[in-house]
């Protein structure tokens, strides 16, 4: 009891010690990791109330490596990582959507896609992939493993894999139904195909003169801030972002071999030929590691294909080495080790036998006294033939086919396996002619920028920074610093900065930086590319008119709007035809046809909807104009309308509608439909840098 009353009077300060505990330790994970508690916990990505866990993303990406390590790819992480994310964000949202509009895959649709009468896909998919007639046999042996005499560990493994294949497949049948549904809800009625026929039917032949604001001098024209911010108050929605976005501007060096690597790299090819003329085979690169050598044998017909090649082997004697190409800074040496006439290649008749030795010896006899291939190919025994099959007897694995044919007779069938059961049936059908074979060292080498000049690089491009420590600074001086400076803007759902590889920490760092901060140096010889960057702006919801591009594009239009204003001013009624307007403005005067359905309009310009408009309502014969286009003031006259078109066609129209204005236009932008206005919040850079 006296222990109890000691800790009850004591409470409040207990209290405040494990308040004071748990807020260290709220504190410390805040700062040490940044993701828990009111952070990002496990979530990578978030669109509307969709999370994308961070787990299976990582699980995800790395399948999406072994899949472009095995097709030979080689992608940059980061970019890697953008694309799977992306997939994952747009295949929450679509199965969000299927689960809303309550499609579902039955199981009856199910059994009938794999195993039933629609299951010829998925055969085809477990022919390719493991070798059995079907699914239903692949099916079987999973669940029935006794049957067919397979282990237990072997069994489970195919049993994975045919729930991995029902997965797939059910996905695929929610993908068909959602898409036929959503082709179905964008298709043209009578009025839409009707509406399309008659924008594409008639072509306007117009003639014109034209006023290009080019002509007129900007300074007579000055723009004010307020001219710029009433254009972009118009139609500020058009700049909405998805998601904050961030203009920096970088530098990137890249690293390459400097006058002096490229000499002494000159220096080294010179030498590598020498010790291969001075030493048998290729022992002469035995202390040049840089040279790397691949031993090949080539026939004559292979020799022809290399012109370059060729002329070095027609003038080259055995042992000698010359060189053979260089690209920049890759060179390629050729030795010829030796040179021959042999036969390069063979046609083999081919069976793989599964019976014993007497059988085999019967299936020879018989083949020799005139049995056709075919026919005996279709015998129980045989398991695997092939006729008339092709061989190098120069490649890899020349000396194998060699020593099964050697001193055989050209059209006799014979059994080279000496074993007891189980063999080989083979025939030489023919050998090629003797031809010249060529036996070679190709040897590769590549002028790599040495230390120094690496060295030299990076010191260079680490003086310009510490010495233009703001964004300004490091923008305006970029030039005389002999560097070239690139605006980019980058977004947490950027990869990368422009196409440079393996620049996703410069990245990150611009998503963190305050406006105006210069970074370190990222990039190194892997990378290919020194780079620096400098944080100009940040923009949250909108892309301000502030941007320079913006800005830029806006002043022009502005400034335009003044000049057309102007011009209209000066040539408004005081003309009565065509040329009279030409020569008020100096033009001459010119002819083209208007066609509502396209966007160009030969010799006046793209998207010329004022234009357009005015055209389409014009008579024939009637002046219009001064017009206001995107470059220039036009007057103009429809001279004819030319309806002579192919006559309207519901279903034609109504195909071209799906095209150009439907479904099938649709559906590529299906994630951005999807996510619509929702916002996407990327945590990308949280968890990797």
């Amino acid at each position: 009891m006296a222990t109890l009353e000691k800790i009850r009077s004591k409470s409040v300060l207990l209290l405040i010690i494990v308040g004071a505990a748990l807020l260290a330790f709220i504190i410390g994970d805040f700062f040490t990791s940044g993701r828990t508690l009111f952070g990002t916990g496990t979530t990578i990505a978030k669109v509307g109330d969709q999370k994308v866990d961070v787990q299976e993303f990582q699980r995800r990406v790395q399948l999406a490596s072994q899949q472009a390590q095995q097709n030979g790819q080689r992608i940059d992480n980061a970019v890697l990582q953008q694309q799977v994310l992306d997939a994952m964000i747009a295949e929450k949202l679509f199965n969000q959507e299927i689960s809303e509009l309550g499609i579902t895959v039955t199981d009856a649709e199910l059994t009938d896609m794999m195993v039933g009468k629609n299951s010829a896909y998925v055969d085809r998919m477990v022919q390719q992939q493991l070798g059995l007639p079907d699914a239903a046999t692949a099916h079987d042996m999973a669940y029935n493993p006794s049957k067919y005499g397979m282990p237990q560990e072997q069994a489970m493994q195919l049993q994975q894999y045919w729930l991995q294949m029902e997965q797939d497949v059910e996905k695929m049948l929610l993908q068909q139904k959602f898409q036929t549904l959503f082709g179905g809800l964008l298709v043209a009625n009578d009025l839409d195909a009707k509406a399309l026929y008659d924008e594409n039917a008639p072509t306007a032949n117009i003639v014109y003169a034209k006023k290009d604001f080019a002509s007129l001098n900007d300074d007579e024209f000055p723009v004010e801030s307020s001219d710029v911010k009433n254009l972009y108050n118009q139609e500020k929605n058009l700049y909405a972002l998805d998601e904050p976005m961030r203009l920096v501007n970088y530098i990137a060096v890249n690293i390459i071999p400097s006058q002096a690597d490229v000499l002494a790299g000159q220096k080294k090819v010179e030498d590598a030929i020498l010790a291969l003329n001075n030493q048998p085979e290729t022992q002469g690169l035995s202390d040049m590691p840089e040279f790397v050598a691949e031993r090949v044998t080539l026939s004559q017909a292979d020799v022809d294909k290399q012109s370059r090649l060729k002329a070095a082997l027609d003038s080259l004697s055995v042992g000698r080495a010359v060189l053979v190409n260089k690209t920049g800074n890759d060179y390629a040496i050729t030795k010829l080790l030796n040179k021959s006439q042999q036969s390069d290649k063979v046609t083999l008749d081919f069976m793989a036998i599964q019976g014993t030795r007497a059988q085999i010896d019967s299936l020879v006899n018989a083949l020799n006294n005139g049995t056709p291939f075919d026919s005996v190919a279709t015998s129980p025994l045989v398991a695997q033939s092939q006729k008339a099959m092709e061989v190098s007897l120069i490649d890899a694995n020349a000396p194998m086919v060699k020593d099964l044919i050697a001193d055989r007779a050209t059209g006799v069938y014979f059994a080279p396996d000496t074993l007891a059961e189980n063999g080989r049936i083979v025939r030489v059908a023919e050998r090629n002619a003797p031809t010249t074979v060529y036996e070679l060292a190709n040897v590769t080498f590549t002028t790599e920028p040495s230390n120094a000049t690496i060295n030299e690089l990076e010191s260079q491009l680490q003086n310009y920074v510490a010495t233009h420590k703001s964004a300004s600074e490091f923008a305006d001086s970029a030039q005389a610093g002999g560097y070239t400076v690139f605006p980019y803007y980058v977004s947490a759902s950027s990869p990368s900065l422009g196409n440079l590889t393996d620049s996703h920490a410069a990245v990150a760092w611009a998503m963190e930086a305050d406006k105006g901060d210069v970074s370190q140096i990222f990039g190194d010889v892997q990378s290919g590319h020194l780079l620096a960057v400098a944080l100009e702006d940040i923009y949250e919801d909108f892309t301000p008119a502030r941007d320079p591009q913006l800005n830029g594009a806006l002043t022009r239009r502005a400034r335009n709007d003044k000049k057309a204003a102007k011009l209209i001013a000066d040539y408004q009624d005081k003309a009565n035809d065509i040329a009279g307007y030409a020569k008020l403005m100096g033009a001459t005067v010119d002819t083209t046809t208007v066609n509502f359905g396209q966007q160009f309009i030969p010799g006046i310009g793209m998207a010329e909807s004022q234009i357009q408009g005015r055209v389409a309502v014009a008579k024939a014969g009637e002046l219009v104009g001064p017009v206001q286009g995107n470059n220039a003031v036009v007057v103009l006259q429809v001279t004819a309308i030319d309806n002579e078109g192919r006559p309207f066609d519901a279903s034609e129209s109504a195909v071209r509608f799906n095209q150009q204005r439907g479904a099938a236009r649709m559906a590529g932008n299906l994630p951005a439909i999807l996510i619509g206005n929702k916002k996407v919040k990327n945590n990308m850079n949280t968890f990797y840098k």
